[in-house]
């Protein structure tokens, strides 16, 4: 469970925490590469209903086992690796598809089920769908204090 802090200071330190996490996880990536030299940035559609929150990356021409998604944190991290299928020794007049390593994190609020996340693949579309708690107690919760030494 997370903590939500009360100064300035602490949230910053919070933020540090966080960011240090997910660039620790893409450093330890399958790739061995790091955020910095991703070829590419794949446009992202996020949006809510009450019953989910949903994110839908644009990803056309890859196979769905050349897509890895990752749950860091509150950060949903979107990579993989798309590769070159231009045709040799022809001259091209417009090349604008994109080939290449590619990743995206994207926030998670905290208002959604982790453990129920369902991802699809279709039609160059990826999916990805949290649905919302349905218990909001789950997000904030009280801890007793004992009284005398612990």
């Amino acid at each position: 469970m997370a903590v939500i802090p009360k100064e300035p200071l602490d949230w910053m330190t919070l933020l540090q925490l966080k960011v240090d996490e997910v660039f620790d996880l893409l450093a330890r990536s399958d790739s061995g590469e790091r955020l910095g030299e991703c070829d590419f940035v794949p446009l992202v559609d996020i949006f809510e209903t009450p019953d989910s929150f949903t994110i839908e990356v644009e990803l056309p021409g890859f196979e769905g086992s050349e897509i890895s998604l990752k749950l860091c944190c509150n950060m949903l991290i979107v990579e993989g690796t798309k590769r070159d299928d231009t045709r040799e020794g022809v001259g091209y007049i417009c090349l604008e598809r994109h080939f290449g390593r590619f990743c995206r994190a994207i926030e998670v609020p905290p208002t959604v089920d982790l453990a129920g996340v369902r991802a699809r693949y279709r039609q160059g579309v990826l999916t990805v769908v949290f649905p919302r708690l349905s218990d909001k107690g789950q997000i904030i919760r009280e801890i007793p204090i004992e009284q005398g030494d612990v």
